[in-house]
């Protein structure tokens, strides 16, 4: 659950730190206070795009960090440990810093973080419903994914959205191997040309390399051999050579330590010179000795080269390249010659994926079934408790027919999609005698708003986040209906953390914790404060709701009964 909300620098707000409790927390204030904006500051820890303009207007930099209590072993610490992060002691801290110049930063538990991961911890701690939420049901694919998470049954979605991807993906193959088909014979005559061209020529890995080298010495075998020569002369064959000058030398220095034992170590370098004045000399030798010139050989090289080089156009930049190509060839080859056990094999796997996905698809639309017909009456009584007593709500599923080379399932060949078989669609009737129609046709924004409350509180039970935030989400409702909500809302806390932004003490009233948001001016500088009021002080609170700035006896009276029986129906 989320313990602790820090913004500092952020649209009005100068620094604010707000507590939260587990249970129903309200969040009041008047209009533009800046109870909005901790939501959007909210938002922005799970992942929202950062936009410069929301720093405060004297400051360079804005922050907002969240504490959260975790479960050390639960799925927040495995989204955690898979990024290399964990939540020590069961809290998790999550901060988000902006810059001016719109840069910005993430972090989880002091550790840098990306953005990316914000978004896969924000999914499985806080869901917010904004005021204009309903819009979204007007959306195609939104009520079918409301079904499918009351149904439980996200995971069998995104199995046949896999199995589908999976089929798309051997159709593909399917058809890219017949119509190889039909250029087989000609790719065969090619990689059969090109096989033979290839092992003709014989290559070895680090032939050109070598051949260029022989090539380069062979040009040059006249200098070489007259230069190592010359080496030989002058370490050893002349009566003045380095081998006689150092022997001599060695020779002397062995008499004078005759004389001067202390002299014997000056002779140990020159002994030591001597044997590797022998070692090059013999090298130099071999060397010459090799240089023998074959008449032709620079010919047979350069023919060679010219070789090699004609088949690097062809097949690689290197003669390793070459060889590559060669395997890659002689594997087309094989798959060419094995061409109709492929397709064979394919047309199986394509076979056997279809019966796959459609069985999952099957599976998928029986949990769809039976769970639409539960949310139905589940949503209509709540309805009803929130005033719209004559209301008729449905859920229906349509099917299409598969196109022809589709995936299709069931008895009715119904076409199989990535979202399984199925469309939904919510339809509602909120007076005897009308019709049922989309709720893209109801005009009311009460009711709308109504009806998308109702849908929420159902799904809340199914749902596994921990908290959930309503953002205004009372629009258009008031007096009796709204003290329902409230106790709708008090309700869904029980089983998890609720946030409840809202204008209506009816609803206020049934917090556990009630925080108030104020905005003031002094001089030309904007402050907004946040506080966790007393039970005193909710009294206070609900009477301007209910009554405007100044405070009535009336008002606070009526405040006072509110809220106690708001604490007696708890």
């Amino acid at each position: 659950m989320l313990r602790e909300l820090r913004v500092m620098r952020f649209a009005v707000i100068e620094e604010v730190t707000v507590p939260f409790a587990p249970g129903l927390n309200v969040l009041t204030g008047e209009t533009g206070a800046g109870k909005s904006i901790l939501i959007d500051a909210l938002l922005l820890l799970l992942g929202a795009r950062a936009h410069p303009d929301v720093i405060r207007s004297d400051s360079d930099s804005a922050t907002v960090e969240a504490v959260f209590d975790v479960d050390p072993g639960g799925e927040i610490s495995s989204v955690l440990g898979e990024a290399g992060h964990s939540a020590e002691d069961g809290q998790l801290i999550v901060r988000r810093e902006l810059s001016r110049g719109g840069r910005s930063r993430a972090f989880v538990n002091d550790t840098p973080a990306t953005v990316g991961l914000l978004e896969r911890l924000g999914d499985r701690l806080v869901e917010i419903h904004g005021q204009h939420e309903h819009q979204l049901l007007m959306e195609p694919a939104r009520p079918l994914e409301l079904l499918d998470r009351f149904a439980g049954a996200e995971a069998g979605r995104d199995d046949v959205a896999a199995l589908v991807g999976r089929w798309e993906a051997a159709r593909q193959e399917l058809e890219r191997l017949r119509t190889a088909e039909r250029d087989r014979a000609q790719k065969e005559d090619l990689y059969r040309f090109q096989l033979s061209e290839i092992d003709g020529a014989r290559l070895t890995a680090g032939e050109e390399e070598d051949l260029r080298l022989e090539r380069q010495r062979l040009q040059h075998a006249e200098r070489l051999t007259q230069g190592l020569a010359e080496v030989t002369r002058l370490l050893y064959d002349d009566t003045e050579s380095a081998m006689a000058r150092v022997a001599r030398a060695s020779r002397m220095l062995g008499e004078l330590a005759k004389l001067d034992p202390a002299l014997a170590a000056a002779g140990e370098p020159l002994e030591s010179a001597q044997a590797h004045l022998e070692e090059a000399v013999e090298q130099a030798r071999r060397l010459r000795d090799r240089l023998v010139f074959e008449p032709g050989r620079l010919e047979e090289i350069d023919a060679r080269l010219d070789a090699l080089t004609k088949l690097k156009r062809k097949y690689g930049e290197s003669v390793e390249a070459i060889l590559r190509y060669r395997e890659q060839v002689a594997a087309d080859l094989e798959r060419l010659d094995r061409h109709d056990e492929l397709v064979a094999e394919q047309e199986a796997a394509f076979a056997s994926l279809a019966t796959e996905a459609g069985r999952a698809a099957l599976v998928l639309s029986a949990a769809r079934e039976k769970a639409a017909g539960r949310l139905e009456g589940l949503i209509q009584r709540e309805l009803r408790a929130l005033g719209m007593e004559k209301a008729q709500f449905r859920v229906v599923l349509t099917r299409e027919p598969a196109v022809p080379g589709g995936l299709s399932a069931g008895p009715d060949n119904s076409r199989v999609t990535p979202r399984g078989l199925e469309a939904a669609q919510f339809l509602l009737s909120t007076n005897p005698g009308e019709e049922l129609k989309p709720l893209s046709r109801v005009i009311s924004g009460g009711e709308l708003s109504r009806t998308m409350l109702g849908i929420k509180v159902i799904l809340a039970a199914a749902d596994r986040v921990p908290t959930l935030v309503f953002d205004e989400v009372d629009a258009g409702i008031g007096g009796r209906i709204a003290e329902v909500v409230g106790q709708k809302l008090r309700q869904t806390a029980r089983s998890r953390q609720v946030l409840c932004v809202t204008h209506l003490a009816q609803i206020a009233a049934y917090a556990d914790q009630h925080v108030l948001v104020t905005k003031t001016v002094t001089g030309k500088r904007t402050r907004t404060t946040v506080e966790p009021l007393s039970a005193d002080a909710r009294v206070g609170e609900l009477a301007r709701m209910l009554g405007g700035e100044r405070l009535t006896e009336t008002a606070l009276k009526h405040a006072r009964e509110l809220y106690r029986g708001a604490r007696a129906s708890g």
